[in-house]
């Protein structure tokens, strides 16, 4: 009995003593990661006060050559720690003040750095990186970038969109078109975003990319509409007559977004008698915006179609003023859905005038 419980307080005792330098050691890892962060943090703060003002100079319009000389000579062995400082002002800024920006970090080593950083084995290494690279607009860094479009991780493949986008290069449109048909890869509002940066820049890539793939209509017609492409009206009406049902009314929403002018005015007209009527829907929807008052005589019947073009038909006669009230006015003793709509967009109109007169 006695030697048992003279081994078990041998063990105890060892156990403690063994815990308590553990405890101890922990302790002092902790007090060390506390001082170091604590250094870390003094010296960013020393280093953004002496380097600040030189940022500020280089973010003017006109910068001085004094003060990049001296950021660039001074800030060399500092080149990480500046980085943050240096992509700050890139978050708004444009134009000369990213060129001024870009040419300091390539004198700093840092585009160099964020391009290698892309093939980083920490996920976050690599998304910074593409951020930094888009930031700049740095185009040297596109085929990098693009590589990144397939990268394990969805924070690096979102960050790679976003920064094609901000740099604007055409060879990133291809795969950032080819990336929309991969939505568990891809996030398709980012990229559509990313597309939108380009502007009327992006149509004859589009186009091309498109007529060479026409399974893709649809989604080249809804982006046709949100950059608000009119190099792509011709090839908008070459589709209204697509097999696809999607397709046309894909169409009808870009036209929508476009305007019309008298020949797409004609085709939309068209399309009012197509057999589906998701697509007579986004066409009525078209005249609607269009502003054109003669279209009223072309909605008013569609108020007897089924549930879906009726409602579209109905908003549009109400969005195109005395005239459109006119043929709403006409069916509003009528029993059933053209009634029923009628005096709902009356009310509305009524509602929406007397609150505008109340503000």
């Amino acid at each position: 009995m006695f030697p048992l419980a003279d081994a078990f307080r041998q063990h105890l005792v060892t156990f403690l003593a063994v815990s308590g330098s553990l405890l101890a050691a922990v302790l002092v890892f902790l007090l060390v990661q506390r001082g170091l962060d604590e250094w870390r943090f003094r010296r960013r703060t020393r280093l953004a006060r002496r380097f600040q003002p030189l940022v500020d100079a280089l973010a003017a319009a006109d910068p001085d050559g004094d003060a990049c000389r001296r950021l660039v000579e001074e800030g060399r062995p500092h080149a990480t720690e500046l980085a943050g400082l240096l992509l700050r002002p890139l978050a708004f800024a444009t134009g000369a003040v990213v060129g001024n920006v870009r040419r300091v970090a390539h004198d700093l080593g840092l585009v160099e750095r964020w391009t290698m950083s892309l093939g980083h084995r920490q996920w976050w290494e690599r998304a910074d990186a593409a951020r930094a690279l888009g930031l700049v607009r740095e185009r040297e860094a596109v085929p990098a970038l693009l590589r990144a479009l397939e990268d394990d991780h969805e924070e690096v493949r979102a960050a790679a969109v976003e920064a094609l986008g901000t740099i604007g290069d055409a060879r990133a449109v291809p795969e950032l078109l080819a990336s929309l048909r991969d939505e568990s890869r891809h996030q398709r509002t980012r990229v559509v975003e990313a597309l939108r940066g380009f502007g009327e820049a992006v149509m004859p890539a589009l186009l091309g990319h498109v007529n060479a793939h026409p399974a893709e209509r649809e989604m080249a017609a809804d982006l046709v509409g949100l950059i608000g492409g009119t190099g792509g009206l011709d090839d908008l009406l070459a589709w209204s007559v697509d097999d696809r049902a999607s397709v046309r009314a894909a169409v009808m929403r870009a036209l929508a977004a476009l305007g019309l002018d008298d020949r797409a005015y004609y085709y939309v007209l068209r399309a009012l008698r197509d057999p589906e009527p998701e697509v007579r829907a986004m066409a009525a929807r078209a005249l609607g915006r269009s502003g054109r008052r003669e279209a009223a005589a072309e909605l008013a019947p569609l108020m007897n179609d089924q549930w879906l073009v009726a409602a579209h038909a109905a908003a549009a006669l109400r969005s195109l003023g005395v005239a459109g009230l006119a043929r709403l006015a006409a069916f509003r003793d009528v029993p059933g859905q053209a009634g029923d709509l009628a005096r709902q967009m009356l009310w509305e109109r009524e509602t929406l005038r007397e609150g505008a007169l109340s503000a």
